[in-house]
């Protein structure tokens, strides 16, 4: 598996305020304007960072970036944000997280998603952020940077949500010029052709995790050529694919979905998923979870 506000209806704060509480005003032409909050995460590789420990309920952008330079094996930032579900506690996530990605990926996936509801976050690469925006609700989530697989358990970063207040921003009014669905079949439903930047849904329709990758390809590169690839078992690095920033969003629980904000080269990409089937272990883009699109 490869992310202050109003006590009451008459009380305002200045547009300067808000955005020292890295808030800002999402409804100016009225009387009382909603309040975008915005939190700032900066990953590292191994863990994530963010400017604002505590926010209230409603619709949250998550700026993300990384620190984490890329080279030949990898780099960049892998965020997850997590709530665990009612009766399951970090250590039922921490072995879910360990059987991923060691010995028995097909449990670990049946595990993660048993034991926590994830939302996101973002896949980035140092000099191409992304803003998530979805709606969260009260809690305690957790946020990891899973770029570099711990050997033991990772470092979280605590998020509390809040009830909502009143003019907390509650329902996004960001367009999304494409949307992507993942599927119980283990397959991506999203046009070939998108915007090179702008914004995309994500909507987890299946039964299971799933994430997507959005990796740079070469021009002409076909998804029979990608499959033709996984098939045959071999260790070197795939032939069609080429160095370049890329992107994506992290893991998203079965019926959540999010919106990803994005500016990439123009250029050919695949989408990949690689969390690992929950029945035989193999990573779903080896099945077939994988699609080539064009950015123009």
């Amino acid at each position: 598996m490869r992310r202050q506000v109003l006590k009451g209806a008459t009380v305002l704060l200045s547009a300067g305020a808000l955005m020292a509480l890295g808030l800002s005003p999402a409804g100016a032409e009225t009387s009382h304007p909603e309040i975008q909050q915005t939190v700032h995460v900066t990953g590292n590789g191994s863990s994530a960072a963010i400017d604002h420990a505590t926010i209230w309920a409603g619709s949250i952008r998550f700026a993300v970036s990384t620190t984490n330079p890329s080279g030949p094996n990898g780099g960049g930032s892998q965020i997850t944000m997590f709530k665990p579900k009612p009766g399951k506690t970090l250590a039922d996530v921490f072995k879910g997280v360990a059987d991923e990605f060691g010995a028995n990926p097909a449990l670990g996936t049946r595990e993660l998603t048993a034991a926590a509801t994830f939302r996101g976050l973002a896949d980035v690469v140092m000099g191409y952020g992304e803003t998530v925006t979805e709606t969260v609700s009260p809690g305690t989530y957790y946020l990891v940077d899973l770029a570099n697989p711990p050997a033991g358990a990772p470092q979280l970063t605590t998020l509390t949500v809040k009830p909502a207040k009143a003019h907390v921003e509650q329902d996004s009014d960001l367009a999304s010029q494409t949307v992507v669905s993942a599927t119980s079949a283990d397959r991506f439903i999203a046009p070939r052709t998108w915007r090179h930047e702008g914004t995309y849904t994500f909507r987890n329709t299946s039964d299971t995790l799933h994430f997507m990758e959005l990796q740079p390809v070469k021009t002409g590169t076909t998804d029979a050529q990608i499959q033709k690839y996984f098939d045959s078992g071999v260790q070197t690095p795939p032939p069609f694919m080429k160095m370049g920033p890329s992107g994506g969003n992290d893991v998203v629980s079965p019926g959540y979905s999010l919106q990803v904000t994005y500016d990439l080269p123009k250029g050919t990409y695949v989408l990949l998923c690689f969390v690992a089937d929950d029945v035989t272990g193999m990573p779903h883009a080896l099945m077939g979870m994988h699609k080539v699109v064009v950015l123009n």
